[in-house]
């Protein structure tokens, strides 16, 4: 859903410009962008990230992208647009107006968990592309998915996990484009890590955040990296 004022005229959906970013790229600016890694609408100034927690009965990914479409969005008289649990916002009069509303929800449906202007997000991915080639330049042990590109494999679908376990012991399944995918702690040298597994190959991928190894972008780098392992066992 796009929303445009009655004042707007000619108004198209404008080029997307946004920055494809490599694993080195994504993994600093997780520590730069809390949540979210691409701008996905260059018409918009503002961007609000609900927050969803799969584990908390009412929040899963689907209904609070269902929430962002249905109730958030309808509060802007401006240009908006809901993609999942996200919303565009072009006037910050807007972002005030569901801030208003939801900015003092602390837990469950309506808990605000980013939210970001255009401005400083396009600084945050410059200070992130030079870390990421300082960080190349480091010593570092060989990884297979150091130089894979996030975004070729195309747009995921909704992913509903099945979660078993409690506390850190949680183990998250589902399946994405004819493969199962299952998210656990693991352990990568001595440090606590979120392991992600696909078709039963182990740690095609790994984060420190488990909201990395659950969400789209996670799961298609470790799609890739499968990829590419079983490319490379094929030759």
């Amino acid at each position: 859903m796009r929303l445009w004022s009655s004042n707007e005229k000619n108004a198209g959906p404008p080029s997307n410009s946004a920055v494809v970013h490599d694993v080195d790229h994504v993994q600093i600016l997780r520590l730069l962008v809390a949540d979210t890694y691409r701008w996905k609408r260059d018409w918009a100034t503002w961007r609000i990230r609900f927050l969803h927690d799969d584990d908390e009965r009412g929040t899963s990914f689907q209904e609070v992208s269902a929430f962002v479409r249905d109730k958030a969005a309808p509060l802007c008289r401006r240009s908006c647009e809901p993609i999942d649990i996200v919303l565009y916002l072009r006037d910050e009069e807007d972002l005030k107006q569901v801030f208003g509303v939801y900015g003092a929800v602390m837990r469950g449906i309506g808990c605000i968990s980013t939210i970001q202007s255009q401005a400083s997000y396009g600084e945050a991915a410059r200070v992130a592309a030079m870390l990421a080639d300082l960080s190349r330049a480091l010593p570092s042990t060989p990884d297979a998915v150091a130089d894979a590109p996030v975004d070729e494999i195309g747009e995921l679908p909704d992913m509903s996990w099945q979660v078993s376990g409690h506390g850190l012991y949680r183990v998250a399944t589902c399946q994405v484009n004819g493969h199962q995918i299952r998210v656990r702690l693991g352990y990568v040298g001595n440090s606590e890590m979120w392991l992600v597994d696909v078709d039963h190959r182990p740690d095609c991928i790994h984060f420190r955040a488990r909201a990395d190894a659950l969400s789209k972008m996670g799961v298609k780098m470790a799609l890739k990296a499968f990829e590419s392992i079983t490319s490379d066992q094929r030759r």
